[in-house]
């Protein structure tokens, strides 16, 4: 069986064209802002939605100071959800491809931690991670006000 056509307000696509723009692909916005991916498609087409059209910055002048406070921890958890998310989509390949990331980036977490605590006992050490945690949330609750309460 076939599923009901479906008409999404402007508003999503042009989040759609956005995410597909800004370099998600084409399945990977459909299955965010749930789209028939035949539409998207006709709709790019239409339209016009060509990455190739986009303005690059000149080499050298990206600023890449905006993944500097990105752990390695989070990168290879990142790592795994995508590794996850190429099984669940029966890309064999590009599984193994994210699951030798993900270990990479594991290890080179571990070896970073090992370095940064080398000589600290584990009390030591549990107690520094406790106060790295206190301070960044003190930090974001400094810029962004305090949690919402549950």
């Amino acid at each position: 069986m076939t599923e009901p056509y479906r008409i999404r307000e402007a508003a999503i696509w042009a989040q759609a064209r956005a995410d597909y723009l800004s370099g998600l692909s084409a399945e990977a916005v459909c299955r965010r802002h749930d789209l028939g991916l035949s539409a998207f498609r006709r709709r790019a087409r239409k339209y016009g939605w060509r990455r190739s059209d986009q303005v690059e910055p000149p080499p050298g002048e990206l600023d890449l100071n905006l993944y500097s406070d990105i752990e390695m921890d989070d990168l290879a958890a990142t790592a795994r959800l995508r590794l996850a998310e190429a099984v669940e989509n029966g890309r064999a390949t590009e599984a193994q491809r994210w699951r030798r990331l993900a270990a990479d980036l594991t290890r080179q977490a571990r070896t970073f931690d090992e370095e940064f605590f080398q000589g600290m006992s584990r009390e030591e050490i549990l107690a520094s991670l406790e106060t790295m945690r206190r301070e960044i949330a003190e930090e974001d609750e400094a810029l962004l006000g305090p949690p919402p309460e549950d």
